[in-house]
């Protein structure tokens, strides 16, 4: 009878609290247990846990930590639209993906939406021309320009000639 339930909520997830203490509160999922159908919020339910001092040169603390939230109580924020969102499912080539259920947008950080050769010739050419406008980097600059400035012969000739003149008078 002790199944552990499929949620929707992942470990990085961007979520908002829909109901209790926190309501409105924006923070990232740092841990999920679907056994209690709990996660744990970055600065959501802020609980302090005591630590008596047990031996000598320990000391006695406070600590703050984040305590458990239902997952019921909180909402995934789509990246997209920037709403707190249901989740729905799409499958694309056997895969399941978690979809916002208000744009559409796949909610899985992982997942690229494969293109379609109309996508990628456009892309191609977009690239093409990026490249042929794209100006030259500083390292390049400077390169180009060392090597195309050249010294004229003549002050070579003159630096060089101007001490053994001076030395042979």
């Amino acid at each position: 009878m002790n199944e552990i339930k499929n949620v929707n909520v992942r470990v990085g997830d961007e979520v908002v609290v829909i109901a209790g203490t926190y309501k409105g509160k924006k923070g990232k999922v740092l841990s999920v247990n679907p056994a209690d159908n709990t996660c744990v919020v970055k600065d959501v339910n802020i609980i302090s846990k005591h630590k008596k001092m047990r031996k000598q040169g320990e000391k006695s603390e406070i600590k703050k930590m984040e305590g458990d939230i239902n997952i019921s109580n909180v909402q995934i924020v789509c990246g997209k639209c920037g709403k707190a969102t249901r989740v729905g499912h799409q499958v694309d080539n056997g895969v399941k993906h978690r979809v916002c259920k208000k744009c559409g947008n796949v909610l899985d950080k992982k997942y690229v939406k494969p293109k379609t050769k109309a996508e990628e010739k456009a892309e191609a050419t977009t690239e093409e021309k990026v490249a042929a406008k794209k100006p030259l980097q500083r390292r390049e600059v400077k390169h180009v320009a060392e090597s195309t400035i050249k010294k004229p012969a003549s002050a070579k000739t003159a630096a060089t000639a101007k001490p053994n003149e001076k030395g042979g008078k």
